[in-house]
């Protein structure tokens, strides 16, 4: 099932499969619980001033929020007073809100929104939800407790320049981005990776709308802090579960005769949705098996076939699949079973877009036509000297050969 292109990604990809559920929800607890902690040291400030929410937090959380905004950190903060930070702070994150709000998407517009027409406050924002750390992080929303709950809360200063440009025409922005990242999502949700100027490129063609590249860089930026799926890089924009961008970048560029394959609208804007799951028969076919022969549910099922696409994608084999499925207990006590399951992976691998292939499956390959092979210069004839330089006659010598 493994091509020379994965074989070279193998060798270039060190992580390890362990999927064990139990040490991976411990991680996920220990770390919500540590989160909440941190959030709750906060308490509500009563005018919902700049100055307030950011004497509120430590200096280690000022000290993010200058590494955020590409501001100058000291060397070492324990030298530097807590009041000479948020004076620094202060303007800084005023000023970063005027730019940063034209890359907003619709969800975070209505965040804004309803914080606004509640003087600042939104309490009924979802307290586990990660991405508000992040608008947390860039000085535009801030949280206190409040008789003991946790509220989400705006500054008046930060609602002030929202106000400015909240119009009808940011309204429509904010729609244009939202089509942006999430086409971009899509991209690499079938490329794995592609480069900003490409990208950029790509979804310029679908889009209605003219488009700056900072403009869209902007965007992209945002989407890679907003979205679980896509991960932003300092030059190109890749899907969140590909392990190594470098061998997988290596390994495209070696198919330089390959072009990435034609995606439509529609089939692009389905896969930039978080969590999609493209059901083409043969997935349909191994997730059925799962559910059928191994006892799995639905999304059991699906989880499953999401971790072999997880390996397959970053260039394993069936080595790797065949250890995930034992660490999942999915060993199967017939052999005829085991062979129909081996055949359904293999169904399964040569119809994935793959992200080596830029987009292509297998089975699209092997059905593409192969490139003439056009020869110049002279015809030698099979009893001619060989043009090697041999002194043995070209039939017994590179006839074989070149053919």
């Amino acid at each position: 099932m493994a091509d020379k292109n994965m074989e070279n990604m193998n060798e270039a990809v060190e992580q390890e499969f362990t999927f064990s559920d139990e040490q991976f929800n411990k991680v996920i607890a220990e770390q919500k619980a540590e989160r909440m902690k941190s959030l709750r040291r906060h308490k509500l400030p009563e005018k919902l001033t700049l100055e307030e929410a950011l004497n509120a937090l430590t200096k280690t959380e000022l000290e993010d929020i200058q590494y955020n905004l590409n501001l100058p950190v000291a060397s070492n903060i324990n030298r530097v007073k807590k009041a000479e930070m948020v004076e620094a702070v202060k303007p800084e994150v005023i000023k970063f809100a005027q730019h940063w709000f034209v890359s907003a998407f619709e969800e975070q517009k209505d965040i804004f929104d309803y914080a606004c027409k509640h003087k600042g406050l939104a309490g009924d924002l979802q307290i586990d939800d990660g991405r508000l750390d992040y608008l947390r992080g860039i000085g535009i929303m801030y949280c206190g407790l409040s008789d003991g709950k946790l509220v989400w809360y705006m500054p008046k200063e930060i609602q002030k320049e929202y106000g400015k440009i909240n119009n009808a025409a940011y309204q429509q922005a904010t729609a244009l981005n939202t089509e942006v990242i999430r086409l971009a999502s899509g991209l690499v949700f079938y490329y794995g990776v592609m480069d900003y100027d490409q990208l950029y490129a790509k979804v310029c063609y679908y889009i209605d709308d003219e488009l700056e590249f900072a403009d869209f860089i902007g965007i992209i930026l945002n989407g890679g802090c907003w979205f679980d799926n896509i991960q932003a890089g300092k030059h190109e924009l890749m899907y969140a579960e590909l392990m190594n961008v470098e061998a997988l970048q290596a390994e495209q560029m070696k198919n330089t005769a390959l072009d990435y394959a034609d995606l439509p609208y529609n089939k692009v804007w389905d896969a930039g949705q978080e969590s999609y799951v493209e059901s083409t028969g043969a997935y349909r076919a191994l997730a059925q098996f799962l559910m059928n022969k191994c006892n799995l549910d639905v999304l059991q099922a699906a989880e499953a076939v999401r971790s072999i696409n997880i390996i397959i994608q970053n260039g394993y084999g069936m080595k790797e699949i065949v250890g995930f499925l034992k660490d999942q207990k999915l060993v199967l006590p017939k052999m005829e079973e085991t062979q129909e399951l081996y055949g359904l992976i293999g169904r399964y691998n040569n119809t994935l877009p793959k992200w080596v292939l830029k987009g292509h499956t297998e089975d699209e390959l092997a059905s593409m036509p192969r490139q003439a092979v056009v020869r110049v210069g002279k015809k030698i004839g099979r009893n001619d000297p060989c043009p090697c330089g041999s002194g043995k006659k070209y039939k017994n010598c590179c006839l074989d050969k070149n053919y």
